[in-house]
């Protein structure tokens, strides 16, 4: 019987040499009784040779020899003795290259805990009475991608966090001569440059920079290592600014798997059903992205994910393996910038691939093309440059990704914000106070202010996804670091203070934004004070406006200096007080009113409308509908704004988890119901009046939260100041959003962004997400509304605002030529994704995760096919209005833009979107974009656009949506139950006081924003400066006597001109010597960071009576110095660095913050105690001790020290004190020791306890000291069957370990943690302490630290939260926390829980009621 052709298929594989490649076809056959001869026919295909087909069954590949040109589909007829087949060869080009990059990636926090996720620990129990053993831990898969290295020679790989490398290489600093050798070789490539995966779009600009600042400097500089690369697999979107920052920090390029596309990108299902094509893409997989200040990086999206190559781990066989990396390797061919394809093999917390080396080997020796070889992502992006030299520009917005993120934990947002502002107030006052000699610069309090904010600015923690614990370790951190940032500020504003002459008891105001500004100011007086201006050395005789209430006075402060402060006397005068203007409130029993409505507005009418007005606005509310407001009107131009109820809360039930996906807190999830405000009545309603404004105030209840509004209009204000109060909730799964409609009619979504304004497109928050999952919410910095940002000016067919633009090339070769266009829309404002005429239209929400409003069309008929066929589709005119010369032809949409944006919007069509058609010079359209604007001709129909901005500044409020009915919507919290919502990892499970989950957030909220509105863009009411008065408030100091300095009673320290265009971004001492690992760096000038915020460019200005400005240089983002700066000229959006060299005086003083860790000694492990970065100074000098945990020891026993240094100037001498208990001995008991820079040493110590240690848990420790404090790591040794000492079996089943404990029970430690109390009462001044009781049940002394975590809004009431303890043997002892509750305090409830750290304990107390009540 002959054998039997079955099938044939043109493969892209080839065989051969790389001189003489041949393209294999695959040939199935059946089997025969002989070997027989294959030939192949076709026009420019052949045979490459004889090819003899066995008797067996099975597969041939047939080399062929193919002169077709590339692409070409060519018939042949093949033939294997009497059987033929017809069959079509696709000539396909050699040369391809699939770089396989060996990864794990590593989040520090996320379900689990910090100390779980880092390393392994010697006491954790099998039981379920500690946490589990997390087996994939960074050090394990450290340890096991070097070891592969070392064995394979093949065998490439990346590492990346600092959070996991700082721990793994102090604790075996052997590790880092294999790491260099590696890296020597190539085979090893350190990557990221950034301290963590942040996600950029929840923080400000200068959170990010300083993550680039920590990860570059510990990556290079400690490491030895070349960071070129940002590796930023799995953040939730990026801010756009984000390249700009990574090429100003001298990175190259970066790597990722989320952004333009949903969160599983084309490929992979999103959303029901997967799409399977990257080809839906519209651009390259490799491409340049670009920041609205012009610059970018080589970027790599990952199509398939960032776990795309892993899966193959799974395969039966190398075969098998090698299959699926091919079929891989064809999915993401199509979509590659050249011959080179990146897949990423590794996923979360992997090791090594177990088939990635073999396949790089066999693939190797079975085909010449493609090549599927191990390399690093320098690899791959050397490879891509080497063979394109440009690249399709991009400067689309990679948002929104996973819209929860923006709301769940928002205290958190709130914290970081906070905190972000804290800190650069100490920089900007400690900087100036250290030119004038007052103290030191707080390089080390700042250090580790800044590294709190970049841990926790990682992409499961900033985000809310994290479970109910971590939550719980995060908002220690975030509270640390504005601890130390207002302490460091707070030093630096007394010593400058200190230093103003004054005749008499004063109040000096200082301001720390780079422009004059107005602002209420709370200060404590004696009764019967107020203030008054001063007129030089002499008292004006103006008492300002002011209101006291009990023993605060409120004063509105005029014209504060920049960046300076200015005077005022304490003098006897009365003050004015807040008085009923008029009232209205429903009869209702006051047990149903808020506790927090206030008893001297006596209801009158009810639901009678209450209005407050000012010169500007005029505001009236309508009890019956909840308080809502029914009328803001702009008494300046006599619009109104609103076309609904305005200020009103809107309650969205969510399902518990994705309804699809069945994922948790980072999607918003809501079903389509809601309920809102205006449908019920008001609780009470009341408006006031005072010099200092008039207010509005509301409470009421909607669905399962009480609520309490006030609107403010304070005087000579343009601005409405909003704040909403949740006094208390008990729902569950429920997203609290404010409303505002303010239709303005042509105008688009705009937001700033981290140093940068965007437009954005409509959301839809109303959608059931189980029919449309895409609410379309996005982040913004600190302000969003409705405007312009860039526009097309049409003449008499009116004008047409642009927001986010898809920019059509004729080809994709073409697309480098449009970068200067892409880059100018982008300063403008405007997005733009670069495409080509045959590819992907950009549009479809079921891929994209945004939508365009605009196409910008380059070329026309002759040139562009998209051109062609929208004049196809449209009337003639606008093709006549081309043909008779008009260069730039606007054609308007089939339908308005509010009509085809719904949910689940396909607006891939040619007329679904208004287009510019450009058929002249794009350095024209360039030059015609310098003012926002451009002008074209439309020969048919009109746009209209309302020249007005209605806007919200926000304070730490980041997710907005603005629907297209143009009403604006900020989201305020959510409740959520979703995985890992809930999730407790330490047992015991710990929950809020009414045993709900934290990310429940079952306690009192308090939220602020305020309304702006006005005629024109959002550069005429300079909106980027509006937002930093906002979160940045006027620091007071009371000065109670007379006092003579240097300095005048109104100062300023340095003027930005144009002021409010060009804002300061950081202003703080050069250098960052904590972040290069070194011991000391002169303090030898100040940098200078400067943000152009109108997008428009700015010629600034500076200008010092303090700081010598004639010598600034250019800097990176790392402050290395550059050129010269001969001027100060700025493109729009700029974020310019420069360096001002000046000589600080040396001052004997500290530094103006703190240098050593409260709690002595210090912990080096500290990642088991889930604190996040390192202690202060970020421990340049560690010690650990090994083993960790000695069972019952028959005789002396021997442990390992290792003392580990991160210097790279200079070499570190100390001595290693160990430390055991009183009656045993450790040999050496003392041991000098001198490390090089970047040296360790390891050393044995033989330990002797007594004949009879007595049964229980004794300590040794390893001591040493480095920068002014006590450093120590601790092993356990346990004698006897003590409780404490954990039971061996097998580890829980990962997917079991993920649902957390619930158990109300845990091991024993040998320290007992009990709260004094289970809740606190109290009243407005009152003063109290929170008690812990500590009882040590070990046999020897424990040391370790105490700290609260309370929820933002909490933090004045409880002024120091971390306290150090030691409890002797069998002993016990309290810890108490000093709480304070403000004079001004409004009622409300919250909780505090102290986390009680030892030796690599981490224990959680119950959480402690807070309430206070009037």
């Amino acid at each position: 019987m002959p054998t039997r052709l079955l099938s044939a298929e043109s493969t892209d594989l080839f065989v051969g040499s790389r001189d003489e490649p041949h393209q294999v076809l695959r040939v199935t056959v059946a089997a025969g009784d002989q070997e027989t001869s294959l030939d192949l026919r076709g026009e420019g295909v052949r045979l490459a040779g004889p090819v003899s087909v066995p008797a067996t069954a099975g597969v041939v590949e047939a080399p062929m020899a193919v002169s077709a040109s590339p692409g070409a589909a060519v018939p042949c007829r093949l033939t294997l003795g009497e059987e033929s087949l017809e069959v079509t060869v696709t000539a396909e080009e050699p040369g391809w290259t699939m770089h396989m990059v060996s990864h794990f990636h590593y989040d520090p926090v996320w379900w689990n805990t910090q100390a779980a996720y880092t390393s392994p620990w010697e006491l954790l129990s099998a039981d379920s009475t500690t946490r589990p053993l997390y087996e994939r831990n960074a050090f394990a898969l450290v340890e096991a991608h070097i070891e592969l290295a070392l064995r394979d020679p093949d065998y490439r790989f990346v590492l990346a966090e600092v959070d996991y490398l700082k721990p793994f290489f102090d604790t075996h600093p052997e590790r880092r001569a294999d790491l260099r050798a590696l890296m020597a070789e190539g085979r090893v490539e350190l990557i990221g440059g950034t301290y963590n995966e942040p996600n950029t779009n929840l923080t400000g600009a200068e959170t990010t920079i300083r993550n680039l600042v920590y990860g570059i400097g510990y990556q290079r500089d400690i490491l030895g290592g070349d960071p070129r690369t940002a590796w930023q697999l799995d953040v939730f979107g990026h801010d756009p600014q984000f390249p700009g920052h990574l090429a100003a920090a001298g990175l190259t390029g970066s790597a990722w798997a989320r952004g333009p596309f949903h969160q599983w990108g084309p490929i992979s299902k999103n959303f029901k059903q997967a799409k399977n094509d990257a080809a839906l893409m519209q651009f390259p997989s490799e491409f340049e992205w670009i920041s609205p200040s012009g610059q970018g990086v080589l970027t790599h999206y990952m199509p398939a994910h960032y776990s795309a190559g892993w899966w193959m781990d799974s395969s039966p066989s190398l075969d098998d393996a090698c299959q699926a990396v091919y079929d891989l390797y064809r999915s993401l061919k199509p979509v590659a910038a050249t011959k080179n394809i990146l897949l990423p093999v590794g996923t979360d917390y992997t090791p090594p691939n177990k088939w990635v080396t073999d396949i790089h080997r066999t693939w190797a020796s079975r085909y010449v093309w493609p090549r599927f070889v191990c390399a690093t992502p320098r690899d791959f992006l050397d490879a891509v440059r080497a063979e394109l030299p440009a690249f399709s520009p991009q400067t689309r917005d990679m948002n929104p990704i996973y819209t929860g993120k923006d709301v769940s934990y928002i205290d958190t947002k709130q914290a970081q914000r906070a905190a972000e502002v804290a800190a650069l107030d100490a920089e900007r006052l400690s900087a100036f106070a250290a030119l004038l000699g007052l103290g030191r610069y707080p390089h080390t309090a700042l250090d580790k202010a800044w590294r709190q904010l970049a841990y926790g600015a990682h992409h499961d923690a900033i985000t809310g996804s994290e479970s109910d614990q971590v939550y719980i370790d995060l908002l220690t951190g975030w509270r640390e670091a504005h601890d130390l940032a207002a302490a460091a500020r707070d030093s630096a504003l007394d010593a400058l203070t200190g230093q103003i002459t004054l005749d008499g008891h004063s109040v000096v105001v200082t301001n720390t934004l780079p422009f004059a500004r107005d602002g209420l100011v709370r200060v404590r007086v004696p009764a019967g004070h107020t203030v008054a201006e001063l007129s030089g050395a002499e008292l004006s005789g103006v008492e300002l406006p002011a209101v006291v209430e009990g023993d605060t006075l409120t004063f509105l402060a005029r014209d504060v200096p920049s960046l300076g402060w200015r005077s005022y006397r304490v003098v006897p005068g009365s003050p004015g007080s807040w008085q009923g203007q008029a009232a209205a409130a429903r009869a209702a029993d006051q047990e149903t009113r808020p506790a927090s409505a206030a008893s001297d507005q006596r209801p009158t009418a009810a639901d009678a409308p209450v209005t407050i007005e000012n010169d500007r606005w005029r505001v009236t509310a309508d009890p019956a509908r909840g308080g809502v407001l029914t009328s803001i009107l702009d008494l300046a131009s006599g619009r109104e704004l609103l076309t609904g109820p305005g200020n009103e809360l809107r309650l969205y039930h969510e399902y518990p988890q994705h309804p699809d996906m069945g994922e948790g807190p980072w999607h918003l999830i809501p079903t389509g119901q809601a309920e809102g405000s205006a449908e019920t009545r008001a609780l009470s309603a009341s408006a006031q009046t005072s010099p200092i404004g008039r207010r509005l105030t509301v409470t009421g209840q909607v669905g399962e939260i009480v609520y309490e509004q006030t609107v403010t209009l304070p005087t000579g204000s343009d601005r409405i100041d909003f704040t909403t109060r949740v006094l208390d909730h008990t729902g569950a799964d429920r997203l609290l959003r404010v409303r505002f409609p303010a239709r303005v009619d042509g105008a688009l979504p705009v937001s700033d962004v981290a140093g940068a304004v965007v437009g954005r497109g409509f959301a839809l928050p109303d959608v059931d997400t189980a029919e449309h999952p895409w609410t379309l919410d996005n982040p913004a910095n600190t302000w969003f509304g409705l405007s312009t940002t860039a526009k097309v000016d049409l003449g008499e067919a009116g004008a047409r605002a642009l927001g986010v633009a898809e920019v059509v090339v004729p080809a994709l070769d073409d697309a480098p030529k449009a970068r200067e266009l892409v880059v100018a829309l982008a300063r403008v404002g405007v997005t733009a994704t670069t495409s080509s005429a045959p590819g992907t239209r950009y549009g479809w929400l079921d891929v994209d995760s945004n939508l365009p409003d605009v196409r910008i069309v380059i070329g026309g008929p002759d040139d562009n096919p998209l051109a062609a066929e929208l004049l196809s589709r449209a009337d003639p005119a606008y093709l006549d209005a081309l043909k008779s010369g008009a260069s730039r032809v606007w054609v308007p949409a089939e339908r308005p833009l509010t009509e085809v944006w719904q949910p689940s919007a396909d607006l891939r069509d040619v007329r679904a979107l208004p287009a510019l058609i450009v058929t002249g010079p794009l350095s024209d359209l360039v030059a015609d974009l310098t003012d926002a604007t451009i002008e074209a001709v439309c020969p048919l129909g009109a746009e209209h656009l309302d020249d007005r901005t209605v806007a919200l500044l926000t304070y730490g409020l980041p997710g907005f949506a603005v629907d297209p009915s143009g009403a604006l919507h900020l989201s305020l919290m959510r409740s959520c139950t979703g995985w890992p919502s809930g999730i407790w990892l330490d047992p015991p499970h710990r929950t809020t006081p009414d045993g709900s989950g934290f990310q429940l957030q079952h306690w009192t909220h308090e939220f602020s924003y305020s309304l702006m509105a006005g005629e024109g863009d959002w550069r005429a009411l300079r909106l980027p400066a509006a937002a930093q008065e906002h979160i940045t408030p006027l620091l007071p100091r009371t000065i109670d006597t007379a006092q003579q300095g240097d300095l005048p009673q109104v100062h300023s320290l340095l003027t930005l001109t144009p002021a409010r265009d060009v804002l300061l971004s950081t202003l703080k001492v050069t250098g960052n010597p904590h972040a290069h690992g070194r011991a000391d760096q002169p303090d030898d000038g100040v940098t200078i960071r400067l943000v152009e915020s109108t997008g428009l460019g700015s010629q600034a200005a500076l200008a010092s009576p303090v700081l010598p400005l004639d010598r600034l240089a250019q800097a990176d983002l790392l402050e290395r110095p550059g050129g010269p700066a001969t001027n100060l000229t700025l493109t729009g959006a700029e974020i310019a660095t420069y360096l001002a060299p000046a000589t600080l005086p040396a001052a004997e003083a500290p530094e103006f913050g703190r240098e050593t860790e409260l709690a002595q000694p210090v912990y080096s492990r500290y990642w088991l105690h889930n604190k996040g970065p390192a202690p202060l100074g970020y421990l340049p000098i560690s010690v650990a001790i090994d083993p960790g945990l000695v069972t019952s020891p028959q005789e002396p026993f021997q442990v390992e020290v290792v003392l580990s240094s991160h210097l790279t100037d200079e070499p570190h001498e100390g001595v290693t004190e160990i430390r055991v208990p009183d009656g045993w001995a450790a040999t050496p008991a003392q041991r000098p020791f001198r490390l090089a820079p970047g040296g360790h040493l390891r050393f044995p110590v033989t330990v002797t306890p007594p004949p009879r240690p007595g049964s229980g848990l004794h300590f040794v420790a390893a001591r040493t000291t480095a920068g002014g404090q006590a450093i120590e790591d601790v092993a356990t040794v346990a004698f006897g069957d003590t409780p404490e000492l954990p039971v061996a079996d097998t580890p829980a089943e990962p997917r079991r370990a993920t649902r957390g404990t619930t158990s109300a029970t845990a091991r024993p430690t040998g320290l007992s943690v009990t709260p004094a109390t289970e809740s606190l009462t109290l009243r407005p001044g009152d003063r109290t302490s929170l008690t812990l009781r500590l009882a040590n049940t070990t046999s020897d002394e424990i040391r370790g630290e105490a700290q609260l975590a309370s929820p933002w809004g909490t933090w004045a009431m409880l002024p120091e939260v971390i306290q150090g303890f030691t409890v002797t043997a069998g002993e016990t002892a309290e810890v108490s926390f000093p709480v304070e509750v403000p004079a001004d305090a409004t009622d409300g409830h919250a909780w505090a829980l102290a986390k009680v750290m030892w030796f690599g304990r981490c224990q959680y107390a119950p959480a402690v009621r807070l309430e206070v009540t009037r």
